[in-house]
């Protein structure tokens, strides 16, 4: 099972949607979802969130129990989870075990792996229940369906305005203080927004700054 993980093998396939899993105990839980059964699965009764293996929930319980028992030797951060406190390493080794086989990119997760490559397979494996709208990963999807919800967790401190994503609350925000950090490389205009500073610069006419300029 452990050499799966080295070889990228799958060979548990769902004959429903294509999905293949390494371990037979996954494939089973996946197709219980098919079936409405949820057989396998098992319930944080602090969150709801459900797990297919009591392993798995075991130790995700040392979240809500406040238990940090891996400490970094280099911050001091300290963490609930092995593979989290494993993952957080590699922050201060610089080590990205998991890399890209079309491009050179490599990460140091492998769930950030495998978004990474939807980019190259076009793959959208999360639809909107509403709208019926693809996305290549879950954060997404979610963030998109707060437009149906009406959902807005981030709300400004200075007026009534609240917002879907906390970037838009933080753009906003340069209204309240003045800031305008997005300046044209052309004439030198300056923008609170990105976007707007983009929009800008495709319809600036005035000359750019002379080639090398930004190596002085």
């Amino acid at each position: 099972m452990h050499a799966l993980t080295h070889t990228g093998e799958k060979p548990y396939q769902c004959a429903e949607c294509g999905k293949a899993f390494t371990q037979q105990r996954n494939y089973k839980y996946h197709m219980s979802v098919h079936a409405g059964t949820h057989e396998f699965a098992a319930a944080c009764p602090e969150c709801g969130k459900v797990f297919n293996n009591r392993g798995y929930l075991s130790s995700h319980m040392k979240i809500h129990r406040n238990r940090r028992e891996y400490a970094c030797a280099e911050c001091g951060r300290r963490f609930n989870q092995r593979v989290a406190y494993t993952t957080h390493k590699r922050i201060h080794t610089g080590e990205r075990p998991h890399a890209c086989s079309l491009c050179d990119k490599a990460f140091t997760r492998k769930m950030l792996l495998n978004q990474h490559m939807r980019t190259h397979t076009g793959e959208k494996p999360f639809n909107c229940e509403v709208c019926g709208k693809r996305f290549a990963d879950r954060s997404n999807m979610m963030l998109h369906q707060r437009l149906h919800s009406g959902i807005r967790p981030y709300s400004c401190g200075e007026c009534a305005k609240a917002f879907t994503k906390k970037h838009h609350l933080k753009a906003h925000m340069s209204c309240h203080t003045g800031l305008r950090p997005h300046a044209c490389d052309r004439c030198g205009a300056r923008f609170s927004q990105s976007s707007n500073m983009r929009t800008h610069r495709k319809k600036c006419t005035a000359p750019g700054p002379p080639r090398g300029a930004y190596l002085l």
